[in-house]
């Protein structure tokens, strides 16, 4: 179970909350979200992700479908200057319309519940967050990419699922598509940065039933 697991790999992360690796990357580079473990630089750094961590990916990936990126990180750096060190995953916030010179303000709620700043303007979001039901959700990913990380590089068929054509366990992915690939000229690196899902050990016991 999740309760049991006290950090997360990039790979995990990407797998459990579904963010691109090129998302999951920049909005590292800008702040908006964080890894608790993030030492050292270049190809032997160690990047390390807490539950925390997942939570706040989750509710970025909620926030963007709802406002820009450049709000989101305004939002943030108001939080972190609150001394929050994992805003999105703690606070609930208001978005006042014209609040500020520079635009629309961001309001932090206290511990208390109220309202850090008098609000005077117009709310235009209010970010009530369901973390809660996120975090609901992200328990039972990481604990499914648990149990699915434990059968890596066996194959099933399932009866009636894509016509009962080999996949790769704990996922809907062919055995063929992988071979596919890598007939076209794919590495095994190419294959799991299109399909994060997959581990290396799923892709070469693809590649041995072709023989």
């Amino acid at each position: 179970m999740v309760a049991s697991v006290e950090s997360f790999t990039t790979d995990q992360v990407i797998r459990i909350t579904g963010v691109s690796r090129r998302r999951l990357a920049y909005w590292l580079d800008r702040g908006i979200v964080s890894a608790d473990i993030d030492e050292a630089r270049g190809r032997g750094r160690i990047r390390l992700w807490s539950f925390r961590n997942l939570l706040e990916v989750r509710v970025a990936l909620w926030l963007r479908d709802r406002l820009s990126l450049q709000l989101i990180g305004r939002i943030v750096k108001e939080l972190r200057k609150a001394g929050l060190t994992s805003p999105l995953a703690t606070v609930r916030f208001a978005v006042i319309a014209g609040g500020s010179r520079r635009g629309d303000n961001v309001v932090i709620q206290t511990g208390t519940g109220e309202w850090a700043h008098p609000i005077t303007g117009q709310i235009i979001f209010e970010g009530t967050l369901p973390l809660q039901r996120f975090g609901e959700e992200l328990t039972a990913a990481a604990d499914r990419d648990y149990k699915r990380r434990r059968r890596a590089g066996v194959i099933e068929r399932r009866r009636g699922k894509l016509g009962s054509k080999p996949v790769l366990a704990g996922t809907r992915i062919p055995v063929e598509t992988v071979i596919r690939l890598h007939s076209a000229g794919w590495d095994v690196e190419r294959i799991l940065d299109n399909y994060p899902g997959l581990t290396a050990a799923d892709v070469k016991a693809a590649l041995a039933e072709a023989g």
